[in-house]
């Protein structure tokens, strides 16, 4: 990237920065089981993105959501030790240090289970967002609302990297170049033309 000292990058987190998807399957199979819910996975994964409340709403599951999100939550801490590093992670992070290059990450995950995997992988960012600081969710710019008032200087431009179109619509609306972490290294959307990339390290090869 060039004017380094200019930018700032933001991260998705679930599906960019870790892999969290194996554990996020587990935790809906037993919330699922347990509730008798009768939505499957594939239902739920589409929705990967969107604030809790919104998922439940679009599942039409709004009346358990309080339980659901007791239990869910619960067992993604309880199994915390399931979530990997995304390729790159280290090296990504360290590549920002070493440049001194502003970073966030803006999570839909609560600030109950977003803090301990921070700890886990020692991430440190200058801005964390999660789902309990906005009143309304990825894709709209609530979050990017809040980022810009807590960035301290002006930036020539801001990257947010994530993994799903709802990350993309949130880059989109919020005026922010838009990175996709795609480990197929394939382009999957088709709103517009954005790099690509399958490991986090790469992110400084894109100018």
């Amino acid at each position: 990237m060039s004017n380094i000292k200019n930018i700032h990058i933001s991260f998705d987190l679930d599906g960019t920065l870790i892999d969290s998807i194996p554990l996020m399957k587990l935790s809906w199979e037993s919330v699922n089981s347990k509730l008798n819910l009768g939505v499957g996975w594939e239902s739920y994964r589409k929705n990967i993105g969107l604030p809790f409340s919104q998922i439940c709403k679009n599942l039409d599951i709004e009346e358990f959501e309080r339980e659901v999100q007791e239990l869910y939550f619960g067992f993604n801490q309880k199994n915390i030790d399931k979530i990997k590093p995304m390729a790159g992670l280290s090296e990504c992070i360290d590549w920002i240090k070493e440049n001194s290059i502003s970073w966030s990450i803006i999570t839909s995950k609560p600030t109950i289970t977003t803090t301990p995997i921070l700890k886990l992988f020692s991430l440190a960012p200058d801005v964390l967002i999660t789902a309990d600081d906005v009143e309304y969710g990825k894709p709209k710019i609530d979050s990017a609302q809040l980022l810009s008032s807590k960035l301290s200087g002006n930036f020539d431009k801001i990257y947010y990297i994530g993994d799903t179109a709802i990350d993309h619509l949130f880059a989109i609306n919020s005026g922010f170049e838009f990175i996709e972490f795609n480990t197929m290294s394939i382009n999957q959307f088709i709103l517009n033309n954005r790099p690509v990339v399958s490991n986090l390290a790469g992110i400084r090869n894109i100018t």
